[in-house]
């Protein structure tokens, strides 16, 4: 090994394993190269998103890390504090093999261990919580000493250390520019996008073809993404009404589909309330129930910048149709306040945060 490559300073970016918290450590992988191209960086996380496509495809270097979930009710004590213990001095042995000068939390269970391990080798850590109200892994991690980038400035009364950074928004997202016709829609209908998170939502998708016989056919077109399990079936479904639409399983474009989508019907992760925000798509949003609750304070959050939230159990064909009626009502004031939410990451925030912390700004 040469003496640049030895004295190269290295970031460990450690994600979780849903497309809400990979792709904004991509992003910031990304935004940390731009700004600093001498950097190494590193991605870690769960095996099994190992082989997930996005590595290979974007090049980008990934490890797997020893990781523990949070124990169910009928495990015994003596046994989780082994398989703690197990995991920390792994995770310590991983820290010293890496050497990295900087190690980033993008949240999730997969934080913890590497996290209080670095705390403990007193190596430089910090965590990036997404959402509005923060989960357990990183306020344990907060409260012993690891500093928060935060997405939400609201967030800054349940954390201590914080910083307004935005969530990172992904560089194609900003120069997207497309058109219907590019995707074989018709610039002439209203394009409603269906998102259900990274892996789909198979709730959503029922609604929105349950919704499909009450509109009218010739006024809206879809871009659904349904995940793998509800693909083939959303898609004859769209086929058997003749509604326009694009149905797809799972799409790297979504910044040019976003860039033409007039509504959106979605879940409120932090990752995509960005998105959509930076877009000013006026959207419906209804929160999923689980994960500690934290979409449906986001989707709150929302609510005062013209997007209409939508229970589960409140959610029926007709009170979906009604609020998207509402929504076009008064589109464009919903779409400019929308665009004011300022959540979205834009010019590199986190990532300057992160070279500043190593000294390389």
């Amino acid at each position: 090994m040469n003496l640049k490559t030895e004295l190269k300073k290295k970031i460990l970016i450690v994600v979780g394993s849903t497309g809400g918290h990979y792709f904004p450590g991509i992003t910031l992988g990304e935004n940390i190269r731009d700004q600093g191209s001498d950097i190494d960086v590193v991605f870690a996380g769960e095996r099994k998103i190992r082989n997930l496509e996005i590595w290979e495809k974007q090049g980008l270097n990934f490890v797997s890390l020893e990781v523990v979930k949070r124990p169910g009710k009928k495990i015994l004590f003596p046994f989780i504090l082994l398989q703690a213990t197990f995991a920390l001095v792994k995770n310590a042995l991983f820290i010293s093999r890496m050497k990295p000068n900087l190690v980033v939390g993008m949240g999730s269970y997969t934080s913890v261990f590497v996290g209080m391990a670095a705390l403990l080798m007193r190596k430089p850590f910090i965590v990036h919580e997404q959402n509005l109200v923060p989960g357990l892994a990183n306020r344990v991690l907060n409260f012993f000493g690891a500093p928060a980038a935060i997405t939400f400035k609201e967030t800054a009364r349940f954390l201590k250390n914080t910083i307004h950074t935005g969530l990172p928004l992904r560089k194609e997202m900003l120069l997207a520019n497309s058109r219907p016709e590019d995707f074989g829609l018709l610039s002439n209908r209203k394009t409603v996008l269906v998102l259900g998170g990274s892996q789909g939502a198979s709730f959503i998708n029922n609604l929105v073809i349950s919704s499909i016989p009450l509109l009218k056919k010739n006024h809206y077109q879809f871009i659904h993404i349904a995940g793998k399990l509800d693909y083939e079936r959303i898609k004859s479904h769209y086929k058997k009404e003749g509604i326009n639409g694009l149905v797809l399983d799972f799409s790297f474009q979504m910044p040019a589909l976003m860039s033409f989508a007039d509504f959106a019907i979605a879940r409120a992760g932090a990752g995509t309330l960005a998105e959509l925000s930076f877009r000013g798509i006026p959207s419906i949003l209804i929160p999923y129930r689980y994960a500690g609750g934290h979409q449906n304070h986001n989707a709150v959050w929302a609510e005062k910048f013209g997007c209409i939230t939508m229970e589960e159990q409140n959610a029926t064909p007709e009170t979906l149709i009604n609020s998207l009626l509402l929504l076009e009502k008064d589109a464009k004031n919903r779409r400019r306040l929308f665009q004011t939410a300022l959540i979205a990451d834009t010019g590199g925030n986190l990532a300057r945060y992160c070279l500043e912390i190593i000294g390389k700004r």
